[in-house]
């Protein structure tokens, strides 16, 4: 199974999740080595990396999550990676991630969200156990993402998507490093000088009470 890395974000416990799109099979993957996330040692031994292309092995060992993760995650042989290429990567060529017309479309309509302030959706989340994807991508002109740092110092991402604008958690691991070198404006250096944006988006694992899985920023290419 040859993956394009779309996705590395940060987990709780100094881990990381990673997500690739399955360049034969057309369809985003969530590859668990023996079925758990990674970590930074395999990281570095993989050159693991967006923009990267590995080949992974399937265990054929069912995942062992609920959805709508389950419709990504996919275990993985962890003694079976390897690195294929670094990249780069022409995000908006053909064969590339699929890319949706909305984020709603892109969780096949099953977005909801907590409450509005100033035009802004916040707490954007699908419902647990929901069957649909977990991983989603939109292109969007470059001026329609913004980065602030909330009441509480968590980094958050404000998408207008061509017809509601959402306010979103950061999950990216280059974004989120980039922020701790040197705030925002280091955010902003980081990002593709492009007119238009490839934006990763995927959902938390369910949390809280009730329990709901938030739409996040995993990413953004160009």
């Amino acid at each position: 199974m040859r993956l394009l890395i779309t996705d590395l974000t940060e987990m709780h416990g100094g881990n990381f999740c990673v997500a690739g799109w399955d360049v034969h099979a057309n369809r985003m993957i969530r590859p668990l080595p023996n079925g758990a996330n990674w970590t930074a040692p395999l990281l570095q031994q993989h050159r693991v990396n967006p923009g990267a292309t590995i080949e992974v092995w399937p265990t054929g060992i069912a995942g062992r999550g609920a959805y709508p993760h389950a419709t990504e995650d996919t275990p993985v042989s962890v003694h079976n990676i390897q690195f294929i290429s670094a990249g780069p990567v022409n995000w908006f060529g053909p064969n590339m991630p699929a890319v949706s017309p909305s984020l709603a479309a892109a969780f096949g309509g099953m977005l909801n969200h907590n409450n509005q302030w100033n035009g802004t959706l916040q707490g954007v989340h699908v419902a647990p156990a929901t069957r649909v994807n977990s991983l989603g991508a939109l292109r969007v002109p470059s001026q329609n993402l913004s980065f602030n740092v909330n009441n509480f110092g968590s980094l958050r991402a404000v998408l207008n998507d061509g017809r509601s604008s959402y306010d979103l958690a950061v999950s990216s691991h280059r974004l989120k490093t980039a922020w701790r070198q040197g705030q925002i404006p280091a955010i902003v250096a980081a990002l593709p000088m492009t007119q238009n944006f490839h934006v990763r988006i995927g959902l938390a694992r369910a949390f809280g009470n009730p329990s709901k899985c938030y739409a996040m920023l995993n990413d953004v290419h160009g």
